[in-house]
Parts: C-alpha cells; sequence; structure tokens
C-alpha cells in the first residue's frame, strides 16, 4: 500500500543540502543487514572522500538508492557483487553547478534488450516478491529532479542502472530565478 501511495500521490519536497556520498553508504550498511542479503552477496561501495551535496528531499534521495539497490539484490538470487557507486562533475560556472550520477551496478540476471523499455512501467513487476513500483517511482522522483536514468543490462550478466542528478534542481532554479527578478 505504501508503495502504491508513493507512486500515486504527488510528493512534496523538503529541499535541502543532502551528502549524496553519505546516503549511498547509509543505504550500504542497511543493506548487509537485510533480509534480501545472503551469505553470496556482497556489497561493495565507490565513492572519493569527502561530502557529495546536491539540493534535494533526502527521504526521496533514499528512496532512489533503496529501490535500485534491492532490485540488483533481487536480480542475483544466486548471490554476486553489488556495486553502489557515486560519480559527480561540480562547475561552478555551469547554471545547474554540475551533476551528481548515481549508480548501482549488480552481477545479476540482467533484462532482456525487449524488456529494457518497459521496466519503469508501473505495476510491472519482475520478481516474485514486490510491487512492480520500485521502477516507476524512482523514474518519477528523478524526473520531478530534472534528472535522467540510463539503464543497461546485459542477460545473464547483471545491469548498470545511472541516474545523472542536477546538484541544483530545476524547482531550486526557477525559485532562485524569481527571487533575482523581485
Amino acid at each position: 500500500i505504501r508503495s502504491f501511495l508513493a507512486f500515486a500521490r504527488p510528493q512534496r519536497q523538503a529541499m535541502s543540502r543532502v551528502d549524496a556520498r553519505r546516503v549511498v553508504t547509509d543505504a550500504a550498511t542497511l543493506l548487509e543487514n537485510s533480509p534480501e542479503l545472503s551469505a553470496r552477496h556482497r556489497i561493495a561501495v565507490d565513492v572519493r572522500p569527502g561530502e557529495v551535496w546536491l539540493q534535494a528531499d533526502e527521504s526521496q534521495l533514499r528512496q532512489i538508492v533503496w529501490n535500485l539497490a534491492t532490485n540488483g539484490l533481487r536480480a542475483m538470487p544466486n548471490g554476486g557483487r553489488l556495486l553502489l557507486a557515486i560519480r559527480d562533475t561540480h562547475d561552478p560556472c555551469e547554471a545547474d553547478g554540475g551533476i551528481v550520477v548515481i549508480e548501482v551496478h549488480d552481477e545479476g540476471t540482467g533484462i532482456a534488450p525487449e524488456e529494457l523499455d518497459a521496466i519503469f512501467q508501473p505495476f510491472r513487476a519482475g520478481f516474485t516478491r514486490g510491487t512492480g513500483l520500485g521502477l516507476s517511482i524512482v523514474q518519477r522522483i528523478v524526473a520531478d529532479y530534472g534528472g535522467e536514468i540510463q539503464v543497461t543490462s546485459d542477460s545473464g550478466a547483471g545491469t548498470r542502472v545511472s541516474v545523472r542528478l542536477p546538484r541544483v534542481t530545476a524547482v531550486r532554479r526557477a525559485a532562485a530565478l524569481a527571487e533575482n527578478v523581485s
């Protein structure tokens, strides 16, 4: 029910300065204690030292990472390595201050090429457990932030999901522009 409501109900954004690196490392810690994790799974984190700041709603950012990571674990029923990573560009000359990329890479079953276009459709569960809303929720949040998602997958060899988010969202830029005009 919570997943359905998160998908169906417009979300309020409590925008603040969030350290994306901390969100990813916290998710890894939670995953290591999750019932989804078996002895055959390994969680790896690839983040640079120091904070990676962006304007976001922290709970929504956590939901993006959690939904992608749990899908990655479910895609590896026989175990494997799940990598959570952060990449960022910081350019103060750019209007958005650069891009933060959150990557989740699993060594799981992969997604067939003919199914890739449909993975973000609501209620399209690819696993026995789940509602089929996780990726739809991720897509909605990323779109609300003016970001984009790239998915690459090889059947039987795993999937890599890259979420590109502007350091300063379109909503935040519009508010700043409105402030400057007045």
